[in-house]
């Protein structure tokens, strides 16, 4: 017996048909398919009323009163999400206190969660909806550079998963949201500085009559390539002033809730959790002899504020960092970027291997420093044309 085509719907047509013994309705809408299930046995009496509700979607279609979301012609009303009943940002406290559990820093949480949590707030309406999520990451792209707008999208896709899985909605209402294509414009220049002007900087800073008192920590972040919590943090036990080294093996870095004051700064292990021992020549050593003072006991921190205690990374940019760049006319870098300064250097004029260049930075394989500074390395020269 020859099997038996599928009819298709006379164009604009609503067919009714069964499957699994529940009613439902098909047709297409701007050559799109389109069903809707019904939710109904399949019985003489529920065919006659889905025969009544396919010829309103019908007329709708020709009228142009049609109901995209499909609401209209449900026959039972679709149940609300769980998240309808819940302001949102009460559901993205729960889904924060989950990653809290999961092992998310402190840190993590207070400068990223927390944040987009006040904005979520400030959004106002509950997002339910594929539209409320779009809505609702368009005002985030209003606010936020693009980097971080979609760092924020990424956040906000695990908690439209997290919903989803714990059922307060159907669906990730954030999954269709595309995140933004970089315009490869670099928002924070990181390109290292010159030897020009990292002599031009700290000739600046050292006859400042406000800034000279940070000269000697500048100093350090450009000649030991440290991090700025690693400068911040060194105490005089780890400076042997006998052998010519410094052991880098500890920082002082911000706390959990991302404070960088004094007194907010809590003490931790390096980055990568490496210790290292940087040599000291001769100007390093003259240095920190000229700081150590005859009463400075092992754990007193080698740099200072003004006021004596641990220097704030970010009054330390912001009041003096970006001060000496603004009067010695050079392009604002941050900080940190006397660190990569520091690694460019050594390979550019010392050609430090990538062992040697790793060993220096304190990372623990050469693979950063392959990725990031390969390009220096055995760099070829142009033929003679």
């Amino acid at each position: 017996m020859a099997k038996q085509k599928h009819r298709r719907n006379k164009k604009g047509s609503v067919s009714v048909d069964a499957r699994a013994g529940m009613l439902r309705l098909r047709w297409r809408y701007l050559s799109a398919p389109k069903q809707l299930s019904l939710g109904l046995a399949d019985t003489p009496l529920n065919r006659h009323r889905a025969q009544g509700m396919a010829a309103q979607i019908e007329a709708d279609m020709v009228s142009g009163h049609y109901d995209s979301t499909l609401d209209k012609y449900r026959l039972i009303a679709k149940p609300q999400p769980v998240a309808a009943a819940l302001p949102t940002a009460e559901l993205f406290d729960q889904f924060t206190e989950k990653k809290r559990r999961d092992g998310t820093s402190e840190l993590a949480i207070n400068t990223k969660y927390k944040a987009l949590r006040s904005n979520i707030a400030r959004y106002g309406a509950g997002v339910v909806t594929a539209d409320d999520a779009h809505e609702l990451v368009a005002m985030l792209r209003t606010r936020q550079s693009q980097k971080v707008s979609n760092q924020n999208l990424v956040l906000l896709k695990a908690f439209g998963a997290w919903l989803k899985k714990q059922q307060y909605l159907e669906q990730n209402v954030f999954e269709s949201v595309a995140s933004l294509r970089c315009n490869h414009v670099n928002e924070q220049d990181r390109t290292p500085f010159t030897q020009k002007e990292v002599a031009l900087m700290l000739e600046t800073m050292k006859t400042h009559k406000v800034c000279y008192q940070y000269y000697d920590f500048t100093f350090i972040l450009f000649a030991l390539g440290l991090r700025p919590s690693e400068a911040i943090g060194l105490r005089w036990r780890h400076v042997d002033l006998e052998r010519k080294q410094v052991t880098i093996s500890e920082s002082l870095g911000r706390a959990d809730d991302g404070r960088s004051s004094g007194s907010s700064r809590q003490r931790k292990g390096t980055k990568t959790g490496n210790v290292r021992l940087l040599p000291l020549n001769p100007r390093l050593v003259a240095l920190f002899a000229g700081r150590r003072s005859a009463t400075a006991q092992l754990d007193d921190l080698v740099f200072t504020s003004a006021t004596g205690k641990p220097i704030c990374d970010r009054l330390y940019r912001e009041r003096y960092w970006k001060r000496v760049c603004t009067e010695a006319g050079i392009p604002y870098r941050p900080p940190y970027t006397a660190r990569h300064t520091f690694i460019s250097h050594g390979i550019e004029y010392k050609r430090w291997s990538p062992h040697q260049a790793a060993s220096m930075a304190g990372h623990r394989s050469t693979r950063m420093i392959s990725e990031v500074y390969g390009h220096m390395m055995d760099r070829p020269e142009l033929p003679d044309i």
